[in-house]
């Protein structure tokens, strides 16, 4: 039984990439030909309804605490796995900043660049600032941002320094920046993680093998434009440290700010 439905969701997930490559390969490019600028409304709702059904099949619990705010144009959070962008695509119409070596991972990797990703190259001053640039532009626009600024991913255990150099296209657009706090809940504390030279595949079938991923994301307090990025990286980052470290029994007191979503797979 436990076989059949691990090959079931496998066989799910497969087509569920096809489906990925099939709409930013063709449906895409005709959309943008048709629509014109029009077409980022739909291409945004077909990207998050394909994040959705991924987290359906992969039976992923969503658990949010505190209230997104619609002002917000660049949001950040601590980083542990490949399925926090799944799951936060799935909430919110999100252009990513990954790092560079993202692009390279097989399927995701098409899918990212074909999404609009902005890959970051770790070490690279120029090529960093050039992306910098490219998120003002795009903050401007009225995009929402997520990036993930301590530039890797954990194991959840604990928050790394945030790196203001990334905060600079909110200081330039001068807009809103929210942060978020991410942690696994129960047995997806161990599997969940994606660090190192972990093999995506491999890590995806692991994820395919279990029943159901439990996550918890915490919602700060907005802060407003004008911050300087230094600032923004410090005051962020004690936002997320704050929130991962309060005791789950008081965060189940705040039912007010307490939403569920579960996404699961029959």
């Amino acid at each position: 039984m436990r076989q059949s439905r691990l090959w079931l969701k496998a066989a799910l997930i497969i087509l569920m990439f096809l489906w990925g490559l099939v709409a930013t390969g063709l449906l895409w490019p005709f959309l943008e030909l048709v629509l014109g600028r029009k077409a980022g409304f739909f291409q945004e709702a077909i990207r998050s309804h394909w994040c959705a059904m991924v987290c359906r099949i992969l039976n992923v619990e969503v658990e949010t605490i505190g209230t997104p705010s619609h002002e917000t144009r660049l949001w950040v959070a601590n980083h542990i796995s490949w399925l926090d962008i799944i799951a936060l695509g799935a909430r919110h119409p999100l252009l990513f900043v990954a790092k560079e070596e993202v692009a390279d991972w097989p399927v995701m990797g098409y899918l990212a660049r074909r999404l609009g990703t902005l890959f970051v190259r770790r070490g690279d001053a120029e090529q960093t600032g050039s992306i910098a640039e490219k998120m003002a532009w795009q903050l401007r626009q009225g995009r929402q941002i997520m990036l993930f600024p301590e530039g890797t991913t954990t194991t959840g255990e604990r928050v790394l320094r945030f790196h203001a150099k990334l905060f600079q296209p909110a200081q330039l657009a001068q807009v809103q920046v929210q942060a978020i706090g991410i942690e696994y809940r129960g047995e997806a504390k161990t599997f969940a993680p994606f660090i190192g030279e972990d093999n995506f595949l491999t890590h995806l079938l692991q994820i395919l093998d279990r029943d159901r991923v439990r996550l918890r994301v915490h919602y700060c307090q907005p802060l407003p434009p004008g911050m300087h990025r230094d600032i923004l990286a410090q005051t962020t980052r004690k936002q997320v440290v704050t929130a991962l470290s309060s005791k789950p029994e008081a965060d189940e007191g705040k039912v007010a700010s307490v939403t569920r979503l579960q996404f699961q797979s029959h």
